[in-house]
């Protein structure tokens, strides 16, 4: 389910046609997304029981160990949570960047190349041992990924590949760096962190408040000068900052509604919810395996949002990266159906 949630993010995700109208996009977004997941903050609401009484009675017995074991909890949520908001804030702030200069479609491809990366950075920065048959299948999806990326569809070339890469393409990669390791990561988070919703909570402050200092950077930027900085005190350059930086985004949201109230529940605050809850059974080199059709979701939308279409190599590119999926996931659930038989397990 959070995969198709997923897909369809390049399609919406077009908030503006630079990278200061990306940033207050980002922010407006994931700022509504953390105040959706505002109640379950870890350390800020204290669980309700079925009445006041029962609490005062509750709270009076609580033992030292129940008070260590709470704030451990909270601590280790907000630990994970701001690590996992920084990968998660790189990847959709350079996802927003990089829509600027290349289509939907193709930044939805290029994008998840960190279903790809997973297998490769899980071996090269965490020592994990990969299957053979994971290296193939991310391999083919590699090769399936490039001839999307290169497809010329929306570029109006006439030729059949287009192997000019744009500025956003660049951009895009760097987003699907940056995802992969979250899904690294989010596999010790989601196992180190009993409540899943307090690691989303955590996780997405991270990300409204980086995106809060990236929007006050660039607004500072726009509204002051080196004269104007000597005639203004501290107090007055901070607060025309941050009021430039508020109705820029009160701005974003009235001009994209629904987009943002999409993007901000159900692709952001939801989805990530639900990958929290998976990851704790799952690992990511599995994950990943699920996550390899979220380009061919995304191009589906694309077609039928933005008109969009894919061209020859686009069609063979999709094709291999479906074809990628489906025969990882067939291998790796035939290894684990194998290994349990072995065990006696049935």
């Amino acid at each position: 389910m959070s995969t198709l949630q997923y897909s369809t993010t390049s399609t919406n995700d077009t908030g503006g046609n630079s990278a200061g109208a990306a940033a207050y996009f980002t922010l407006a977004r994931f700022s509504l997304a953390a105040l959706l997941a505002a109640r379950y903050t870890p350390g800020l609401f204290v669980e309700d029981d079925e009445d006041d009484n029962n609490a005062l009675v509750q709270s009076q017995s609580t033992t030292l160990e129940e008070t260590a074991s709470q704030t451990k909890d909270t601590n280790l949520a907000w630990k994970y949570g701001a690590e996992l908001g920084i990968y998660m804030f790189l990847g959709y702030g350079f996802q927003a960047i990089g829509l600027q200069t290349t289509t939907a479609s193709r930044s939805g491809f290029l994008l998840y190349l960190n279903v790809k990366l997973v297998p490769f950075f899980a071996f090269l920065l965490f020592g994990k041992t990969i299957q053979r048959s994971t290296w193939i299948s991310a391999l083919v999806a590699f090769a399936g990924t490039a001839l999307l990326a290169f497809d010329n569809a929306s570029g109006g070339t006439g030729g059949l590949v287009d192997a000019s890469f744009a500025v956003g393409d660049l951009w895009s990669i760097a987003a699907a760096a940056a995802s992969a390791l979250f899904i690294l990561r989010m596999e010790a988070a989601s196992k180190a962190v009993p409540k899943s919703a307090e690691l989303n909570a955590a996780n997405l402050w991270t990300v409204a408040f980086l995106s809060l200092l990236w929007t006050a950077w660039i607004s500072f930027n726009n509204l002051h000068t080196d004269a104007t900085l000597v005639a203004q005190t501290l107090p007055e350059t901070l607060t025309q900052t941050l009021q430039q930086t508020f109705q820029q985004t009160v701005n974003m949201i009235t001009a994209n509604p629904f987009q943002l109230i999409y993007l901000s529940a159900v692709t952001t605050a939801l989805a990530n919810y639900l990958q929290s809850i998976a990851q704790k059974e799952v690992s990511a080199e599995r994950a990943s395996i699920f996550y390899a059709l979220d380009p061919v979701y995304g191009a589906a939308f694309a077609n039928l949002l933005l008109g969009e279409t894919l061209g020859l190599w686009g069609w063979v590119g999709a094709s291999l990266i479906a074809f990628a999926a489906a025969t990882n996931a067939v291998w790796d659930f035939s290894k684990s159906d194998e290994d349990a038989d072995s065990n006696g397990i049935k």
